[in-house]
């Protein structure tokens, strides 16, 4: 993972950049606030890491590692937008279900290849699960609705670009 992709991960893992807005939930007995997926993408040899995460003040973001001069690439949603915010809290409100059946760690291991690891996160603790992503596809896994929420924030995220060029 490069720098910038690493900070941003990094922000979204963590309640604690939530604390002094208004209207932050904590959803399920785990208290979660913050719900999202991460995949690695083959570039040729190399791997590079997409996150899309939501939290619960309605905020969303999409973010990748790209050969551009940062590094990074990325679209930010949510207020304003009733479609990117409503799937962005069911996928949050899934994820807040799901605690029991993931991991838990103060930090979140990257996926390895062919695999998606999906999370939950509480002020003192990350939840995850890392499965292969033929499985999260799979209608008949748990974690089949938190990922499918997860892909259609990526069509949620690619509607706002098209509707707003300039403002992701």
């Amino acid at each position: 993972m490069n720098k910038a992709y690493e900070n941003m991960r990094g922000f979204w893992l963590d309640v604690k950049n939530l604390e002094n807005r208004k209207g932050i939930m904590e959803l399920g007995p785990d208290k979660i606030s913050i719900a999202g997926v991460e995949m690695p993408v083959a570039d040729g040899a190399h791997i590079k890491y997409l996150l899309i995460a939501t939290n619960s003040l309605g905020d969303s973001s999409l973010y990748f590692e790209n050969n551009s001069k940062s590094g990074l690439g990325g679209m930010i949603g949510g207020h304003g937008n009733e479609k990117l915010q409503e799937i962005a809290a069911r996928m949050l409100a899934h994820a807040s279900k799901l605690t029991d059946k993931m991991e838990k760690s103060t930090q979140l291991p990257p996926a390895q290849p062919g695999n998606v690891t999906l999370f939950a996160v509480a002020k003192d603790q990350i939840f995850y699960k890392e499965l292969p992503e033929a499985q999260a596809r799979d209608n008949q896994n748990p974690f089949y609705a938190m990922f499918a929420y997860s892909q259609q924030l990526v069509g949620a995220f690619r509607a706002q670009t098209q509707e707003n060029p300039g403002h992701c």
